[in-house]
């Protein structure tokens, strides 16, 4: 698993490599507490509902897209900030929420996300962060209000582990096979954020195991890529008695999604897909938004 993989550059000479390999006793433990805390934080995705509309849930996100991929904010953070915001909806007390409380919220899940990015996310202040994305509607002093009350219901807690983080670990020991392999695994994850169902119906372990897998049959990687997935999933989720039982669920739902947003233009997906191949359109991007989705879901041997 990854520990193996960290433990074998203890004889590499660089310094940054030997120092990755005192981390291999921690790696296994690390990732199942990784999966456990967001377990533990996963919106009730009945509760979300409740809250928040499919529609209106999938405008914010088509917006989050467009505005992060402008401002050029990490897809990290984007992940991040959808993470508080469901957190937040799926938790809230219920009742209707105004057009000027949905922009709190949103911009209040931004922020806060920045808070837990690097300081190198930091190119502008907070207030210019707000004043930028909130077109000058809302005022900071509102801002800080609707912090506090987005913080409460979440226990203060934030940075919990996103699906970008899982996909960033699991494609540790398999990025070698194609340079394309982790960006479209990224452009698939990126599209369940316009579906709740897909996006909050798995364990994001799987969810992230399952679009790797997804990008790496659909580019024709060896099925060792496949092997080493499962075998790191195992690691990361020891309940699971068929882990491959769980990806292949997943996998047909991310699939139907693809094939949808790809040659359905009826969909409800349809148009959040369109901006999202825009983004991916970027060169820095390999060049995944032109790629169709296989002709079925994948069957694992």
């Amino acid at each position: 698993g990854l520990a193996a993989l960290l433990a074998s550059l203890a004889d590499l000479p660089s310094v940054e490599a030997r120092a990755d390999a005192e981390m291999a006793e921690l790696a296994d433990a690390s990732m199942r507490a990784m999966h456990e805390q967001a377990e533990e934080h996963r919106p009730a995705l009945g509760n979300l509902l409740d809250a928040v509309s499919h529609i209106d849930r999938r405008e914010t996100m088509d917006w989050l897209v467009q505005a992060f991929d402008v401002v050029g904010f990490s897809d990290g953070m984007l992940f991040q900030s959808a993470l508080l915001m469901d957190r937040y909806h799926a938790m809230r007390p219920r009742g209707e929420v105004s057009a000027k409380d949905s922009q709190q919220i949103l911009l209040t899940a931004v922020v806060v996300a920045l808070k837990t990015e690097s300081r190198d996310e930091l190119q502008f202040s907070l207030r210019q962060v707000v004043a930028h994305l909130g077109r000058d509607k809302v005022s900071f002093k509102e801002f800080v209000a609707a912090e506090l009350k987005m913080l409460k219901p979440l226990g203060f807690c934030v940075g919990t582990p996103t699906v970008h983080e899982f996909m960033e670990v699991l494609s540790t020991r398999i990025s070698h096979y194609d340079h394309r392999l982790v960006t479209l695994a990224g452009f698939l994850l990126q599209l369940t954020l316009a579906d709740a169902c897909v996006h909050w119906g798995h364990p994001h372990a799987v969810l992230a195991a399952s679009a790797l897998i997804m990008a790496a049959l659909t580019l024709q990687v060896p099925a060792d890529a496949m092997t080493i997935l499962l075998e790191d999933l195992r690691l990361l989720c020891p309940h699971f008695a068929e882990p491959a039982s769980e990806v292949l669920r997943c996998c047909a739902d991310l699939h139907i999604l693809w094939v949808q947003s790809f040659s359905v233009p009826q969909s409800l997906v349809f148009p959040f897909a369109q901006h999202l191949r825009s983004k991916f359109a970027h060169k820095r991007y390999h060049g995944v938004a032109s790629i169709e989705p296989p002709s079925c879901a994948p069957i694992l041997a």
